[in-house]
């Protein structure tokens, strides 16, 4: 089906079925003016709504699209590497910033494809951080389906006149996600600053929402697993054993000013972990053990979670890019190390 409402940014045949039906039958709704489809998109059965793509509305919002992470986003610190007094060292230092990662904030990074990382290119040293509101999030999900009373949609009128106050609270929890993601970021330069691996000095840092609503001009945005781009270099992870893109949009080409929020999956988890076993060569699997040998287990393995991240799992980056001719790419990192899944 071809819809005028609908942009996409990503070949129609790498679309699985259902995922394409969602955002059809997402299409035919008369509140919905534009939708903007990514690479990583991809079927959710929660609210009948993909991952992977924004929309725009102008009288109505639907709150419940972002699910319980509302706010989630990804942030980052650029360190220039003339403020680097060494390299990482993972053997000596991995398990102690894991164990100091816990104390950062007041709730854990989260599990799914969560995580924080060092990074870097050949210029800089990048702390790089994805998380979002936890139970603040869980409490404006609960808050949404209460206002709705059984729709899927609120008028701005009906939030107006029975729910002003939705404006403050909906902020706080969205500011509640920056700051979790520059605790984690502060955090970990404090880390390294201690452990006599960068100068102790203020670094620039950018923070880009995936999981939100937001008024831009005369339209309310509602992204789902799309990066917002706020006229700066916003990060795309790609996997945690590839790294990341930082990128930069050129101009407005109907993608309501997003991008994907990751390189978007190849394989389901499920063949992932049968390449994994089956396809992989012997060699090609301790090539992986030896490069991030502080992910293993006591049994010198990795667990099926890890291995569903890693980046035979995800689409190459070079479509990644053609097909979102809209982004400029600044660079592409090499992972030094990630923490991923703590619960607290």
């Amino acid at each position: 089906m071809i819809n005028n409402k609908i942009n996409y940014f990503t070949p129609l045949t790498g679309i699985e079925q259902n995922a394409l039906d969602q955002i059809n039958d997402l299409a035919l709704d008369e509140n919905i003016n534009q939708i903007a489809v990514f690479p990583d998109i991809h079927y959710c059965d929660e609210k009948a709504i993909p991952v992977g793509l924004a929309f725009s509305t102008k009288a109505h919002i639907y709150p419940l699209i972002t699910g319980k992470d509302v706010g989630c986003g990804v942030a980052y610190m650029k360190i220039p590497k003339q403020y680097q007094k060494k390299e990482f060292d993972k053997e000596k230092h991995y398990n102690a910033f894991y164990a100091a990662h816990i104390k950062m904030t007041d709730e854990g990074l989260g599990g799914g494809n969560h995580f924080l990382s060092l990074e870097q290119d050949e210029e800089n040293l990048y702390i790089i951080v994805h998380t979002g509101t936890r139970n603040r999030g869980i409490y404006m999900y609960q808050k949404h389906y209460s206002m709705l009373n059984g729709k899927n949609y609120i008028t701005i009128d009906e939030i107006n006149s029975n729910f002003p106050e939705w404006y403050s609270e909906y902020n706080d929890v969205l500011f509640y996600g920056v700051n979790r993601r520059k605790q984690f970021l502060y955090g970990t330069l404090d880390f390294l600053v201690r452990n006599g691996y960068v100068e102790e000095k203020d670094f620039y840092m950018n923070d880009s929402i995936h999981n939100h609503i937001k008024k831009e001009s005369d339209f309310w945005i509602h992204r789902k697993g799309s990066t917002e781009l706020n006229n700066d270099i916003v990060v795309v992870p790609l996997s945690m054993t590839r790294g990341s893109l930082l990128v930069k949009s050129t101009y407005e080409a109907g993608n309501l000013n997003s991008c994907s929020h990751g390189a978007g999956r190849a394989l389901s988890r499920t063949k992932t972990l049968k390449y994994w076993y089956a396809s992989l060569k012997k060699k090609e699997r301790n090539g992986y053990k030896i490069k991030f040998s502080e992910l293993l287990d006591r049994n010198g393995e990795f667990s099926k979670g890890y291995i569903q991240e890693f980046d035979f799992a995800y689409k190459d980056t070079i479509d990644l890019m053609k097909d979102q001719y809209f982004l400029n790419q600044n660079t592409q990192t090499t992972p030094i190390c990630t923490i991923k899944f703590s619960e607290l």
